[in-house]
């Protein structure tokens, strides 16, 4: 099976990538794939992040606004964008996914497109998806077991920026920008993409199960539990 998140090497490569694109391979088979995935992420995850800030300035106007996406107790964006968890760094955090899906955005274009990307370039890309992994995983624990609110936009960009996260991961591992050791591993994986982003998403919706199972049998049964 091909890898479907797979993408090659850029010019500053090691030996064997550099072999490769000499013969006018330059990426492996399945490259485009993780172009799309990253389009769409950042496609995605830029457009809820528009609509969580423009929120958050309506909130500010009008701090009892009512908000398209507050559909009932347990799902609201509002109490969730006005928890202290909703600005982490001092500033409202859709304004982090305001500058970092764009990079997205622009990376899965150009991979579209065909072009190689140099190493520091995805050595600092795979930086970036890590710290948003390490913020949506954070964000979730607060969202279930602090502030007891899901927001609907947030799940959005849980949902894209997960397959984000992987795709760009077990590329940087099997193209060698994380170290040789992982490039084996890293190939083996690549085929097993799918799966890896459908167990972390079986995992997070078995958590809001859990934590909300009351209410969505309530909402969804009109069952009491």
């Amino acid at each position: 099976m091909a890898d479907p998140l797979g993408e090659g090497a850029g010019p500053d490569v090691d030996d064997r990538d550099a072999a490769t694109a000499a013969d006018g391979g330059g990426r492996p088979p399945g490259a485009p794939w993780l172009g799309v995935v990253l389009g769409v992420a950042g496609a995605l995850g830029l457009l809820a992040a528009l609509a969580l800030t423009v929120d958050r300035f309506r909130l500010l106007a009008d701090p009892d606004a009512t908000l398209a996406c507050d559909l009932s107790p347990f799902v609201a964006c509002g109490p969730v964008m006005t928890s202290r968890a909703g600005a982490l760094l001092g500033f409202p955090n859709p304004l982090l996914g305001l500058a970092g899906f764009p990079v997205l955005l622009v990376t899965g274009a150009l991979l579209l497109g065909r072009t190689a990307l140099p190493r520091w370039y995805w050595r600092g890309l795979q930086a970036g998806v890590l710290l948003a992994a390490a913020l949506i995983t954070w964000l979730q624990t607060q969202s279930l077991y602090v502030i007891g609110a899901l927001c609907l936009w947030c799940l959005l960009v849980w949902t894209v920026t997960i397959p984000a996260v992987v795709g760009v991961t077990l590329h940087n591992a099997a193209a060698g920008h994380l170290g040789v050791r992982l490039t084996g591993p890293g190939r083996r994986l690549q085929a097993y993409a799918v799966t890896v982003v459908a167990v972390w998403y079986l995992v997070v919706l078995g958590a809001i199960a859990l934590r909300f199972h009351r209410d969505l049998a309530l909402v969804w049964f009109g069952v009491a539990l």
